[in-house]
């Protein structure tokens, strides 16, 4: 059964990301470019919308987003609308709010923190570039495109664990 590209409709409904949309929506592409499921787009879409709704009701301007907002959003007791009303979000799921906010800074929506954001992939911008470059100059099925960009982030993590377990050899004295 092929990979859906669709939104998940309850998702959509229920929470609405106000003046977020167009970057969440470029978010999802890119994500689905990167090869992953739509389960996982739609986890990833579920948290950046829920964000978004928080900032409405806060009237916080997307200008104003850095940690103390991040903070504040992962704190909230949540009584948004939709079925996620808790006392507390995971950490997975604020974790998911701050590679979309990730997302924002790369775009230049909202300026750089002090500190780097968890979980954004510094090598998802080169990836994308890579799969645009076989769309354009390989002329490779768009289901290609997806699986050589799963396969290059699956090669970088395990380049990445290689290098963590290498010790440097020291010769001499």
């Amino acid at each position: 059964m092929p990979k859906s590209t669709e939104v998940l409709p309850e998702c959509t409904q229920l929470m609405d990301p106000g003046k977020l949309r167009p970057f969440l929506e470029a978010f999802t592409s890119r994500l689905l470019n990167l090869g992953h499921t739509r389960l996982t787009v739609s986890g990833y879409e579920a948290s950046a919308r829920h964000f978004g709704q928080w900032l409405q009701s806060t009237k916080i301007a997307i200008t104003e987003i850095d940690d103390d907002v991040v903070r504040r959003f992962a704190q909230h007791r949540c009584r948004c609308p939709g079925s996620r009303q808790a006392d507390r979000l995971s950490a997975k799921y604020v974790n998911r709010a701050r590679r979309f906010i990730g997302f924002l800074v790369e775009y230049g929506a909202v300026t750089p923190s002090t500190h780097e954001l968890p979980g954004v992939d510094l090598h998802e911008v080169q990836i994308v570039a890579f799969q645009t470059w076989l769309r354009r100059h390989r002329g490779i099925s768009e289901r290609t495109v997806r699986r050589h960009g799963r396969m290059v982030m699956r090669l970088l993590a395990g380049l990445v664990l290689i290098q963590s377990c290498t010790m440097p050899v020291s010769f001499g004295r």
